[in-house]
């Protein structure tokens, strides 16, 4: 058996999530993200990014605060599993806010469904979902 990677090595090694990678070194949450946790992480894939202008993007970016509030909004303090999300409703981010989970023909957070499930790391867990959580 493979040795579980953090958070972080394990979403750079999946290479699925370069535009949420670039925000977590922008906002230096890599060390926190590394080393901290258990966490759950709904991590948008690129594909979720496309509709967005990049100027939108370069812009948000930009704002350190509203580039943090979006990335909270997608980690929960934790380690939740599809099987453990399929028995709730809903569940608090680190920003104090609630992200809805509804189970009809696979699990959806708020707007997204997640594509790639359980992805184990050392420190929690990430869940590919196809869409960008907003608060």
């Amino acid at each position: 058996m493979t040795e579980l990677k953090n958070l972080i090595a394990t979403a750079k090694e999946k290479g699925s999530f370069p535009t949420l990678m670039k925000a977590a070194e922008k906002l230096k949450l890599v060390s926190k993200y590394s080393n901290e946790g258990p966490f759950t992480i709904f991590a948008p894939v690129e594909s979720a990014f496309e509709p967005i202008p990049d100027d939108v993007i370069d812009e948000s970016f930009d704002d350190h605060g509203y580039l943090l509030g979006i990335i909270n909004y997608h980690i929960v303090e934790g380690k939740y599993t599809t099987k453990d999300l399929e028995g709730l409703t809903e569940l608090e981010t680190i920003s104090g806010n609630k992200l809805k989970i509804t189970n009809n023909n696979g699990i959806k957070v708020d707007v997204a469904n997640i594509i790639e499930a359980d992805i184990e790391c050392s420190n929690g867990i990430i869940h590919a979902i196809d869409e960008i959580l907003i608060p």
